[in-house]
């Protein structure tokens, strides 16, 4: 078996794929510390449904090779290998769609948010918000908390506006002011929710140029939050969209996917030193 951990900022999310890259397992859980304490507890299926694979099945044991991607990556000291973000998802993405032409991954992370362009079947020019929590997980997270308002309550809330709202300000900490000016002016709620989400599809658009016809949605935030599907499809009403099945695991898949590649290439070393015989690249 093939082990990814995709340790975010919010949520660890973990796959385990066979030799042929079919899932065996997934299991999800919070970024809390001791980090470590926690991440082996998500591994070992502590608290999660075990199904389909038997609880004796479901352990790391010798043999199998695990790789980390994520927030926390290089946090996860017992991992064969790390992969960036970048690179995971979309290793996900490629495997679960299998696209031929080229297109555009966009991925709306805890605390950072991804553009990714794909050409010919491999990674080309991509761009990354880290400066600013303005159009990630973290904006709708702390936005939602000033509102009073449950994260799993925004989106049916959203699709009851009656009226399209504009953010002034991207920022978190200026952008929560101002929804408290808008809320004392007696505007309806569900009108501020619908424009928090438009802010957020509005800062990703205005990171780079989309040029592929196909743009494909990834991550935990785009799979929670189907409204800004609906958004992201009204901007781009000439490109091809759609969302990655299971997207909140994209990235932990990509990278079980890196570890079964990982695997091969160490057992065609050792081969290799067995018989004396340098491979080739």
């Amino acid at each position: 078996m093939y082990w990814g951990v995709d340790c975010g900022s919010t949520q660890i999310k973990v796959v385990a794929c066979d030799a042929d890259g079919k899932i065996l397992q997934q299991r999800i859980g919070r970024t809390l510390f001791p980090l470590m304490e926690h991440v082996r507890k998500v591994l070992s299926g502590d608290g999660t449904d075990l199904s389909p694979l038997a609880a004796d099945q479901c352990s790391i044991k010798s043999g199998h090779t695990v790789v980390a991607t994520g927030y926390g990556r290089n946090h996860i000291d017992f991992a064969e290998g790390k992969l960036t973000e970048i690179s995971a998802h979309f290793l996900g993405a490629q495997q679960t769609l299998q696209l031929d032409g080229p297109y555009t991954i966009i991925d709306i992370g805890g605390q950072d948010s991804k553009v990714i362009e794909v050409h010919d079947g491999r990674v080309g020019q991509f761009v990354i918000n880290r400066k600013c929590a303005a159009g990630t997980g973290a904006f709708i997270e702390e936005l939602a908390h000033r509102l009073e308002v449950r994260l799993e309550d925004l989106t049916e809330l959203a699709r009851a506006h009656d009226k399209e709202m504009t953010l002034n300000s991207y920022c978190t900490v200026f952008s929560g002011q101002e929804v408290i000016k808008i809320l004392m002016h007696g505007e309806r709620l569900e009108n501020l929710i619908q424009a928090l989400y438009a802010s957020v599809v509005q800062r990703i658009l205005e990171m780079t140029n989309i040029t592929t016809e196909t743009v494909v949605f990834s991550g935990g935030v785009m799979n929670f939050n189907p409204v800004l599907t609906d958004l992201f499809q009204q901007k781009l009403p000439e490109h091809k969209t759609c969302l990655v099945k299971e997207a909140q695991y994209c990235g932990a898949y990509g990278a079980a996917l890196y570890a079964r590649g990982l695997a091969a290439e160490q057992a065609k070393k050792f081969s290799a030193s067995e018989i004396g015989v340098q491979l080739s690249d």
